[in-house]
């Protein structure tokens, strides 16, 4: 049976969507481990979007039919159980070391990077 793991951009389904949050059935990649995957149903995930606006927390994706960019300011958790989650390919190398080093000073966390 597929679980999702670190690093695949799977689909999901981001609806229902309230005011600003993103939606849409849509590419995401994968944060958490295959084992918390597993173990709880839920991914933590950044959702995939191919509207690019040139923000510095954004990380492009260039394996994907279309240009996109990973939206790191979106992170979710979700089931990916009942969001229709389907692998659509793994994540170029550097993507989620980039996705990282973006969402850490978005909670806290820029003295670990230094």
């Amino acid at each position: 049976m597929f679980v999702p793991k670190r690093g695949d951009i799977c689909w999901i389904e981001f609806e229902p969507a309230k005011g600003k949050e993103i939606g849409k059935y849509r590419p995401a990649l994968i944060l958490s481990h295959e084992t918390y995957n597993r173990l709880t149903g839920l991914v933590i995930c950044c959702p995939i979007s191919t509207s690019i606006r040139g923000a510095p927390t954004e990380v492009p994706v260039t394996n994907l039919d279309s240009p996109s960019v990973v939206a790191t300011t979106l992170i979710h958790t979700m089931d990916w159980r009942q969001r229709k989650t389907k692998l659509i390919t793994q994540a170029e190398p550097g993507v989620y070391d980039d996705v990282l080093r973006r969402i850490i000073p978005l909670v806290g966390g820029e003295h670990l990077l230094k």
